[in-house]
């Protein structure tokens, strides 16, 4: 079996795991309940309109950041967004689990969070870098 083929056979185990299951279940809850919707219209579009002003070169004021952070808190009181977030996350767990399995396997040191490659102070620039 090639490379592709696993990649595939693991795409489908994936899309069959109770993580990917679980937040395909509350992103459907989260969409049917308008308390969520309307939190979330209301952060993104607060959080479109400052991402314009800082590609202005503008900085947010303490009360816009402030404004913000309860629109956030406001959207993550709901349980069915909150639900979504927590299941969004298990499953992103899984796939960083995953990562690093296929890290280990292949040579390479990927437990790394912050998205870099550990393998630069190795020396080895590496293709993530």
């Amino acid at each position: 079996m090639s490379v592709l083929e696993k990649a595939r056979e693991l795409g489908i185990e994936l899309s069959k795991s109770k993580e990917l299951v679980n937040v395909r279940e509350a992103e459907e809850m989260m969409l049917k309940n308008p308390d969520a919707q309307k939190a979330i219209k209301e952060f993104n579009e607060k959080q479109k309109a400052f991402q314009v002003l800082v590609s202005q070169g503008l900085q947010l004021t303490e009360g816009q950041k402030k404004e913000i952070e309860e629109l956030e808190l406001n959207m993550l009181d709901n349980p069915y967004v909150y639900n979504f977030f927590k299941a969004q996350q298990e499953f992103e767990k899984t796939l960083e689990a995953i990562n690093n399995i296929i890290g280990e396997a292949i040579g390479t040191n990927l437990h790394c969070s912050c998205g870099c490659n550990s393998n630069e102070s190795s020396g080895d620039s590496g293709i993530f870098n």
